[in-house]
């Protein structure tokens, strides 16, 4: 099918108090050093947002400042995938990194699982990494390889 739509960004209402001057610098500290985003110009868009560029054309995470604000369970996330195994464990070991001077960085180990079908072997390697916003990030390498 031809014309499907693609995933270019998510939005994230979030606690004002988080999007203050120090907790803008905490974000874009945080997800500038463990997975390279870079803030994005936000002039003509209502109520202060963050805008997290991904290094991909296109793609943002979009953080409003509201009340209410988002409130997930622990493990709600949202997935962005890798090229490599070695990408993927880079980016663990700096959301680490972080995590021992901070506790409010989460990360839920490496963990891969194998998915046999009747002509490839899918490995799905992941981790999850989360730092003050309600959703975590959910890392992936997938490797195909033909039977």
């Amino acid at each position: 099918m031809s014309g499907r739509p693609t995933l270019n960004h998510v939005a994230i209402s979030m606690d004002p108090a988080v999007l203050d001057a120090p907790g803008r610098a905490d974000v874009l500290a945080f997800y500038g050093d463990v997975f390279g985003w870079t803030e994005g110009d936000n002039t003509g868009e209502a109520g202060n947002p963050l805008i997290l560029y991904t290094g991909a054309f296109g793609q943002f995470v979009y953080l409003l400042p509201a009340d209410p604000q988002l409130t997930a369970p622990p493990l709600d996330h949202f997935g962005m995938q890798v090229e490599t195994l070695d990408e993927l464990n880079a980016i663990v070991e700096r959301a680490k990194a972080h995590m021992a001077g901070d506790e409010r960085v989460r990360v839920i180990d490496v963990h891969s699982r194998t998915t046999h079908g009747p002509t490839h072997a899918y490995t799905l390697t992941s981790a999850y990494i989360g730092f003050v916003l309600p959703l975590m990030i959910e890392l992936q390498h997938i490797e195909r390889v033909e039977r």
